[in-house]
């Protein structure tokens, strides 16, 4: 074995180097140096790092031609890979951007087999879906459900039913409505129960449901609602002959979404028939958080709907009216949707 001679400095920096070294493999390299720079013997250095003595000469001779690269790992000796770079790139741009049926196949999602027959479409390589799944696996992709979104949305349009509704707030008897559902099979929620154990969640034999129509006026923070069978029409005008009974027929303001309940032709004619009593103000489409409402929902089934144990639907729909009567007020704020504009909410 060839002699390796440090000076001091030198072998103070590797000592430090070592000891801060993370990779075991580069770490034992540094040991041996050290133990050889000190002149200690094959055998003595095998003996006390556990190691070959093979291993210790490979290493002592590898620091002599190349220093300080010796440390490093050796590229791994093996077959040239089947699937090259270019063809990577191919699989990442069809896996990200691509879809099946714009390269002619009669699918809707990319799987490994057919990311193999289509490598070998374009490329006549020939690899199996397994090969294709662990090359996937090393790009850092997985096999998830992907998230639906809404349709792009018009920002002018949305700025605008915005822009209205703030107007609409600074004038008396303004409201934002919405419904929900109640059903006697109840939502599944977090709550405590012993460490091995699962709480058991009682389920009705047939589900039964009710729908709640209700409104919020923002200024108060008072609310009203109306129940019915059906999310329809019918509900929505039930709430407006309540709205108006509880108003006295003074002029009232709604904010409603997009809904067909709101839009038919029976609400139209109920709206015209006020004589000016009532006006309808559209939120954006498929903007939930443009309407505070959708917050005591959420609040509701936090409270009542989730884990309940009511055995019919009139204790159910009792129980949610408790819980509005007691929690009014509601005072709350406007969403993050109305404040990007140049005038801010009331």
């Amino acid at each position: 074995m060839q002699s390796i001679a440090f000076p001091p400095k030198e072998r103070k920096d590797l000592i430090r180097k070592m000891k801060r070294e993370s990779k075991p493999s580069r770490r034992l390299k540094m040991h041996i140096i050290l133990l050889a720079g000190d002149g200690r013997s094959p055998t003595e250095i095998a003996r006390t790092l556990f190691c070959s003595r093979t291993t210790v000469y490979s290493i002592v001779d590898r620091f002599v031609l190349e220093g300080g690269a010796a440390f490093h790992d050796r590229k791994r000796r093996g077959p040239v890979a089947l699937v090259n770079d270019s063809a990577q790139e191919l699989i990442e741009g069809l896996t990200e951007e691509a879809l099946p049926a714009e390269r002619g196949w009669l699918r809707s999602r990319w799987s490994c087999k057919l990311l193999a027959l289509e490598l070998f479409k374009d490329r006549a390589l020939v690899v199996s879906r397994e090969t294709v799944r662990r090359l996937l696996h090393r790009l850092d992709f997985r096999w998830r459900r992907p998230r639906p979104v809404a349709p792009s949305k018009d920002p002018e349009q949305k700025r605008e039913r915005l822009a209205d509704v703030l107007e609409m707030l600074r004038r008396e008897c303004s409201l934002f409505q919405d419904e929900t559902r109640l059903e006697t099979n109840p939502k599944v929620g977090f709550c405590w129960m012993r460490k091995g154990t699962q709480r058991k969640l009682p389920t009705p034999g047939t589900n039964r449901k009710v729908w709640i129509s209700g409104t919020l006026e923002f200024s108060t923070g008072s609310f009203y609602w109306v129940t019915g069978e059906r999310k329809n029409e019918e509900l929505f005008v039930k709430l407006l002959g309540e709205l108006r009974r509880i108003y006295d027929h003074q002029r009232l303001e709604l904010a409603v979404d997009n809904d067909a309940s709101h839009t038919s032709k029976r609400v139209q004619r109920y709206v015209e028939e006020s004589g000016g009593g009532l006006r309808l103000h559209p939120l954006p489409a498929w903007s939930p958080q443009s309407n505070p409402v959708e917050l005591v929902w959420w609040s509701l089934h936090e409270a009542v709907s989730r884990n309940h144990r009511c055995k019919d639907l009139s204790e159910l729909l009792g129980f949610a009216e408790d819980y509005l009567e007691e929690r009014q007020p509601f005072h709350l704020r406007l969403g993050e949707d109305y404040e990007g504009l140049e005038r801010s909410p009331p």
